[in-house]
């Protein structure tokens, strides 16, 4: 997820969750611009009808903030930048072409260049010739980057695995239709 969008995700879910005393009306003094329709029965907070906060709603956006930060304090930890981090994550898949990893990042050619150089200056990746095209470069992430990765998100990985192994098979089916409803939800609004 890329930063924004989770910046984007994790406003709209703080809005929704806020209590109405909390927040400043939408709407202008004359009611007008920016005003949701209105319809009875609707929340305040969301213009959604019988819309409350649920624990289900409270836990999405704990999960959407601790997400948001976990990227940075990995990377700081491994003494990397959060692009960097987001790069051996994309690495761990297979190599990439460097205007590929940009586009993936989100940045320029020139900043994914220089997140690669890093990368590299580090050990934790390569350049090498493409296997297919000679005159193109592709770079492929090294052992010790893949351990980097692998040692500071083993911990979490553990945990959600010991999590998702005390679920009985029906709780992971309404758990996995709840979170893939809330990801379409999400993807629906940045669409």
């Amino acid at each position: 997820m890329s930063n924004l969008f989770t910046q984007k995700i994790t406003k709209l879910v703080s809005d929704i969750s806020s209590k109405p005393s909390d927040r400043q009306s939408p709407l202008g003094r004359d009611g007008a611009i920016g005003a949701a329709p209105e319809q009875p029965g609707a929340s305040a907070a969301t213009g959604v009808p019988n819309w409350r906060l649920t624990g289900t709603l409270s836990a999405l956006q704990e999960l959407v903030e601790v997400a948001e930060s976990v990227p940075a304090v990995v990377a700081r930890q491994a003494g990397l930048s959060t692009s960097e981090l987001h790069s051996l994550r994309h690495l761990m898949r297979g190599p990439m072409g460097p205007v590929d990893l940009a586009k993936v990042l989100g940045v320029t050619s020139a900043a994914s260049s220089g997140v690669v150089d890093r990368l590299v200056s580090h050990g934790h990746a390569v350049r090498q010739a493409h296997p297919d095209d000679g005159r193109r470069t592709e770079v492929v992430i090294t052992d010790s980057g893949r351990a980097e990765v692998t040692a500071r998100m083993r911990p979490m990985f553990v945990a959600l695995a010991e999590l998702d192994a005390s679920l009985s098979d029906d709780d992971r089916v309404v758990v996995e239709r709840y979170l893939r409803g809330a990801t379409a939800a999400m993807h629906d609004l940045i669409a």
